[in-house]
């Protein structure tokens, strides 16, 4: 790709730090960036009609970092589409890049820039003219406007995104969902306000309890407090999960004595597939409110703002499948009876009326497709963010460290990594696609991926923190930290 770095350096850019930033510059730069992705969530978009109602990304919300209505609508979704259609590119090879060359590298971030300015445009226009943010009196000129604000802010949270990667502990793509996320369980849960639907009781789930426990129904109070129950669950178990790993002992080979062990988390390449496939998920009902609209419904039909038939019915978690489950007696009943009426004339047209079968199947495909989807981009994710076998053998070389017991030798290194990293990649990625469907399942405030992301990218931003800690109040101990780069 010859001379493509000189178109690159139009692209709008942060640039990187030029000398080692301490904890306190890292801590600053996180919060500023997230301030200001709080207030662009508050600015409103300008010419939109007020009745719009219709969320295409309802289903995703939380998990794309977006505000309905306000200028981040898209949220991080441009961002991770331009980075799915890449690393697709890249791991079949149509893309012929190198991701252990720094030029390779430096083009593919390029190429995203330029990637995420195109899809989002395209999502701004769709949003605009499919009726999902109208533009007040249909009028032409708005919906340009339109389009223009939604696609500024898209091109601002990639800035604070990469703002974030350079100057603070992580991703802005991991902390925005966490923000999200978070401040979705917190309104969700304790929220004193009056509920829209029913304003006799609060919007928020525990004080709506509360309520209800002095009404003396503590049978509804129960049913209020049940997604809370799961949000915790959902917790306990993605920080007990995070916690396994593998460590591989290492020795200083210039420090006699002094060891060290490398950690290979189950989680190998953390939330980043699960991101994708959600991302996946939520591009594939636009295309299909898209092609329904268009009159050609190939990947299903969307009703009252949710997929109702087709692939992206089965694409999407079933409601309350774990409080059905909770009798199984009664749903596999069901199951039988739906199946039975199969058979029955007229059964097969009425299929997706049958509750019990379509949710069992829909919980399937939705799992099904969450694993393997995780799985494969857990091996691209590999391939494409240098944490392959070679790659990390070479930054455990260079930080003069070697396996214990084993000769100083790059290829020693990368044949003892070989025997965990391309299984933990596939393992985990399975894992984390699994536990990410577990989570939908039992529908926890924030969404259950949201409540799996936010612990997982958390626990990140803890190990991150912990290492800069010690980093500064110990410089020489820069290079002696597990992991460091």
């Amino acid at each position: 790709m010859p001379g493509i770095e000189e178109v690159l350096k139009y692209i709008p850019a942060i640039k990187k730090p030029t000398l080692r930033l301490g904890f306190n510059e890292k801590l600053k730069w996180t919060a500023i960036a997230l301030l200001i992705y709080y207030v662009l969530g508050m600015i409103p978009l300008y010419g939109l009609d007020p009745q719009w109602e219709v969320d295409f990304f309802q289903a995703v919300r939380a998990i794309i970092a977006g505000r309905f209505g306000s200028i981040i609508t898209l949220g991080i979704g441009p961002i991770v589409t331009a980075g799915i259609i890449l690393q697709l590119l890249v791991g079949v090879k149509l893309l012929p890049l190198d991701m252990s060359k720094p030029r390779d590298k430096q083009i593919f971030q390029g190429l995203s820039q330029v990637l995420t300015i195109v899809v989002a445009l395209f999502e701004a226009g769709i949003y605009v003219y499919m009726g999902g943010l109208p533009a007040l009196n249909n009028d032409p000129t708005l919906k340009m406007l339109l389009v223009a604000q939604l696609f500024m802010g898209t091109m601002l949270i990639a800035l604070l995104d990469e703002l974030c990667q350079k100057w603070g502990f992580v991703s802005g793509i991991s902390l925005f969902i966490a923000a999200g996320v978070a401040t979705e369980v917190m309104v969700a849960a304790l929220n004193p306000l009056p509920n829209p639907q029913n304003p006799t009781i609060a919007a928020g789930r525990i004080p709506a309890a509360l309520q209800f426990l002095g009404q003396g129904d503590p049978t509804q109070a129960l049913y209020v407090l049940v997604p809370i129950v799961f949000t915790i669950i959902v917790f306990f178990i993605a920080v007990y999960a995070q916690s396994i790993n593998v460590e591989i002992p290492l020795a200083f080979g210039r420090i006699a004595g002094m060891t060290t062990r490398w950690p290979l988390n189950l989680f190998y390449t953390g939330n980043i597939p699960v991101i994708l496939v959600a991302a996946l998920i939520a591009n594939l009902q636009l295309w299909a409110r898209l092609a329904q609209n268009a009159g050609f419904a190939f990947l299903g039909t969307v009703t009252n703002n949710a997929p109702a038939t087709g692939l992206i019915f089965f694409l999407t978690p079933p409601t309350n499948f774990i409080t059905y489950l909770l009798n199984p007696f009664a749903f596999f009943g069901g199951v039988a009876r739906d199946v039975s009426s199969l058979f029955v004339a007229g059964g097969a047209a009425n299929f997706y009326n049958l509750i019990y079968l379509t949710m069992l199947l829909q919980a399937f495909t939705y799992t099904v497709f969450m694993v393997v989807g995780s799985v494969l981009f857990s091996i691209f994710w590999v391939k494409t963010s240098g944490q392959d076998t070679k790659s990390v053998a070479a930054q455990i070389n260079q930080a003069g460290m070697q396996v214990r017991g084993f000769r100083s030798d790059p290829r020693v290194i990368e044949m003892i990594l070989d025997r965990y990293i391309p299984y933990l990649t596939v393992i985990g990625g399975a894992a984390v696609g699994l536990l990410a469907a577990f989570a939908d399942f039992t529908q926890a405030i924030g969404g259950g991926t949201g409540i799996l992301l936010t612990v997982m990218i958390v626990y990140k931003m803890y190990e991150s923190v912990v290492k800069q800690h010690l980093v500064d109040m110990a410089p020489m101990l820069k290079g002696f930290v597990a992991g460091s780069k």
